[in-house]
């Protein structure tokens, strides 16, 4: 018995690590994808030369919609399947949307003004360009043939699955060394790795292959998820026509976004959106949390960073010669006031979109004020159990209170 509690307790310790381990991954992965879009938003701030809200607002859109939402739903994925690939997928796809956004402003403004490139600006401009292959195959290709349970319908689409992966990264290699203009700059510029002769049709001939596999690989997975669809049944077929209505959801935003493309941005989040739901099964507590943490850090930047945007300017002309020390104390108040404001924020939003949170938190925080006064263990025992029936909603309840040891009798 010693041998086999040892064992369960080994087996439980290295599921905790691992456990652990999975957490942590994920969350640098997520927290490396906002340091690189909060990187952006500060060179922005220090180089861009007119600042102008037009800048601001297309630059955060883009950061809110490709980064930061793929990052945040493969978090979201990460932790909660932790086994399904997809999660860590999107959070990968993520990160690669939000690799330039820190080099950038930097970038556009020294094209704007016609000075020479350095090699981290050249390299920044040459990714920038291709870098939506190999987004868009690990954002959207790779999780189309592995939703909704992470697995392949067979090994036969294993090569489909190598051509989305590897295919983008021929093309983005490959592009990088064919001679020609860069079009993505702010101003279109020779690319400064080409290669000219024998090495650059090589390249075209490698640059070819790579987006032929891209695309093929992308129609199979459309492919795939029409088969997976017409075999599925019962809950299986309901979780792929959420990734349906995300799918159409982010067709139709395009369509009526064409000629808005803060509209563009937002309506490509539907697919990921669509697909965490269904990968989650339908488990609208995680769905709301995921809303209720959304929204509130979307109100806190708009509460903080708006007005600091508009009190900065006037700050630092009336700081005269002093205007690092204003953009300084400036930040320094931003940073100080974002804690109270959402812990006040979060508590708005959970009373509307994560009401069970709330509730839950309310009735515990009024069990702890009655228990400061609570003498009667058979009280006490009673509104234990129906604290945690409120707030947890186990099919089954029990307490049970040791004994108190035995006193020895005096002199005994």
């Amino acid at each position: 018995m010693v041998v086999g509690d040892g064992s369960m307790s080994e087996e439980r310790g290295v599921s905790i690590r691992a456990s652990t381990r999975t957490a942590v991954v994920a969350w640098c992965l997520w927290l490396a994808t906002v340091g690189f879009c909060a990187g952006g938003l500060v060179v922005t701030l220090v180089v861009t030369r007119p600042l102008t809200a037009g800048v601001l607002v297309q630059g955060a859109a883009f950061a809110v919609a490709f980064p930061l939402g793929y990052a945040t739903v493969g978090l979201v994925l990460g932790l909660r399947r932790p086994s399904n690939p997809i999660g860590w997928l999107f959070a990968t796809s993520g990160l690669i949307w939000a690799l330039t956004i820190p080099v950038d402003p930097w970038l556009e403004q020294l094209l704007l003004g016609h000075r020479p490139l350095p090699l981290v600006a050249e390299l920044a401009a040459v990714f920038g360009e291709f870098n939506w292959a190999p987004a868009i195959a690990y954002g959207i290709t790779l999780p189309a043939l592995l939703v909704p349970d992470g697995r392949l319908r067979s090994r036969r689409w294993r090569p489909v699955v190598a051509a989305a992966a590897v295919g983008p990264v021929m093309g983005l290699v490959a592009n990088s060394l064919l001679p020609g203009q860069l079009q993505e700059t702010e101003v279109p510029i020779a690319n400064p790795f080409g290669l000219d002769g024998a090495p650059g049709k090589v390249a075209a001939a490698v640059a070819l292959t790579g987006l032929v596999l891209w695309l093929v690989s992308m129609l199979a997975a459309l492919v795939c998820l029409v088969l997976r669809f017409r075999a599925s049944r019962g809950t299986e077929r309901q979780q792929l026509r959420w990734v349906a209505a995300g799918a159409t959801g982010a067709v139709a935003g395009l369509v009526v976004g064409i000629a808005g493309v803060v509209v563009t941005y937002f309506a490509v989040l539907c697919l990921p959106v669509g697909v965490a739901v269904a990968v989650l099964r339908y488990r609208l507590w995680d769905l709301d949390r995921l809303v209720s943490r959304t929204v509130t850090y979307a109100a806190v930047t708009a509460l903080l960073v708006v007005p600091y945007l508009l009190i900065l300017p006037a700050a630092t002309r009336l700081a005269g010669g002093s205007g690092s020390l204003a953009v300084a104390a400036a930040t320094l108040a931003a940073a100080a006031l974002f804690q109270p404001v959402r812990r006040r924020v979060q508590g708005l939003v959970d009373r509307r979109f994560n009401r069970r949170r709330y509730d839950a938190a309310r009735t515990v925080d009024g069990f702890a004020l009655r228990l400061r006064d609570q003498v009667d263990l058979d009280v006490l025992h009673g509104e234990l159990l129906a604290v945690v029936d409120q707030t947890m909603q186990p099919t089954q309840a029990s307490l049970w209170l040791r004994p108190p040891a035995p006193q020895k009798a005096a002199g005994g």
